[in-house]
């Protein structure tokens, strides 16, 4: 697995808000009763997997140069954005949350737009607008369908032009069918799978550790599982070729126990997420 190095994004405090967000969400997707939430934990540069794996691993695929255009979409509060705009590239988000926008835009600096839309209909979000890229990052499990996401971004994509999507692993970690198992006579950890080809939508504790009759335990979002050959032939529908394939591990370990060594080598054979860079074809 290739290895990517660790950037710093460290950053101001947020800004008053100028505005109230909008009063609706875009889309029914998002993730606005868990926004100020969401907001905390990613802060002004993301969480610690954002910073030493997915980020780093986003940016090198995008490959994306000073003074072009980057369209992120379903932006969140901007992690990606800011990452971008760290690098002279101008970046366009697209987030359905009126409450992460806000986030987002309090945060933002002269490389940064947010927009509020649904990026089911980038066409009409972003009109005659055209990126040199485009990146979705941890978001499209949380949209259904993709096809129009993916039509979308190609649209607005010159020939070449790269979409990076980063997803948790599709293979490995379906929510509510796969887990980590024990295997006592192997003395070995390995990796349960209990569905993977057919697609299913389940609902998820935002807090999975909240006290039960909390606030945090009632938050939920909705995860869509799809096996990865629907990515890659949602791609190929929209007019992208799937160029590259990433599977990042989790550097994350636990406290070293008598399963530490079992436990090691499992994490770092099983991968937590996948990053598919397409081009758009023609």
């Amino acid at each position: 697995m290739a290895q990517f190095p660790r950037r710093d994004y460290s950053g101001p405090p947020r800004k008053s808000a100028q505005s109230p967000p909008p009063a609706q969400p875009a889309a029914p997707s998002a993730w606005e009763g868990q926004a100020g939430w969401y907001d905390q934990h990613q802060g002004y540069g993301g969480a610690d997997l954002y910073q030493m794996v997915l980020l780093p691993a986003v940016l090198k695929r995008l490959g994306a140069k000073k003074g072009q255009r980057v369209l992120d979409i379903g932006s969140g509060q901007g992690v990606l954005g800011r990452a971008l705009a760290h690098l002279g590239v101008d970046a366009v988000g697209v987030e359905a949350s009126p409450s992460l926008l806000e986030a987002a835009k309090t945060r933002a600096g002269k490389h940064e737009t947010y927009v509020l839309g649904d990026a089911r209909n980038l066409g009409e979000v972003l009109p005659g607008q055209a990126f040199d890229h485009a990146a979705a990052l941890m978001v499209l499990q949380d949209m259904d369908p993709i096809q129009p996401v993916l039509a979308g971004a190609a649209r607005v994509l010159p020939p070449g032009g790269r979409l990076v999507m980063a997803l948790t692993h599709p293979c490995f970690r379906q929510p509510k069918r796969s887990a980590w198992a024990w295997d006592e006579e192997r003395r070995q950890q390995y990796r349960r799978i209990d569905g993977y080809l057919s697609p299913y939508q389940t609902r998820i504790a935002t807090h999975p550790g909240a006290a039960p009759g909390t606030a945090e335990a009632a938050m939920m979002t909705v995860s869509t599982h799809r096996p990865l050959s629907a990515y890659i032939e949602a791609c190929g529908q929209a007019g992208l070729g799937v160029v590259g394939c990433d599977e990042l591990t989790n550097p994350r370990r636990g406290t070293k126990g008598i399963r530490f060594a079992a436990e090691d080598l499992a994490a770092k054979e099983i991968p937590l997420f996948l990053v598919l860079t397409a081009v758009r074809l023609k």
